[in-house]
Parts: structure tokens; sequence; C-alpha cells
């Protein structure tokens, strides 16, 4: 490796370590806590609240969908 790919590669892995440690992002600072605050707000009031972390449970009612078979003549 020449001199710029081992910098380069050295700080992917550093910025990896960091983000394990971390747990998510590394140094986010105030002002994206402060937005993702907001983001999710805005998500809550125009889907009615829950928890957006988790993915959605679908129930469906009504009638059964009939599978109809369909043979081509030849």
């Amino acid at each position: 490796l020449d001199p710029i790919q081992k910098l380069f590669l050295d700080s992917i892995r550093l910025y990896s370590t960091k983000s394990q440690s971390a747990g998510g992002l590394v140094d986010p600072g105030s002002d994206y806590d402060r937005n993702l605050a907001e983001e999710v707000a805005k998500l809550q009031r125009l889907f009615g609240g829950g928890d957006l972390t988790t993915f959605p449970e679908f129930k469906f009612t009504g009638d059964e969908v009939q599978v109809l078979l369909v043979q081509s003549e030849s």
C-alpha cells in the first residue's frame, strides 16, 4: 500500500472502532440531535404517534383472495 492508501484505511478503521463504541454516529453534535428530535416529533404528529423504531404490524380483514388457475389452449 502506498502511504495515502494506508492513511485512508487507518482512518476508516478508526471511524469503525469509534462508531461501534458509540453505538451509532461518531460525534453527531447538538444540531444533529435537535434535528433528529424535530423530525421524529413531526413524523409522530403525521402518523399518529407510536414507536417509530419498530416495523408496523398489518392486519388484513375481509374476504379471502381466490386463486384462479388459467390454462392456455395450445
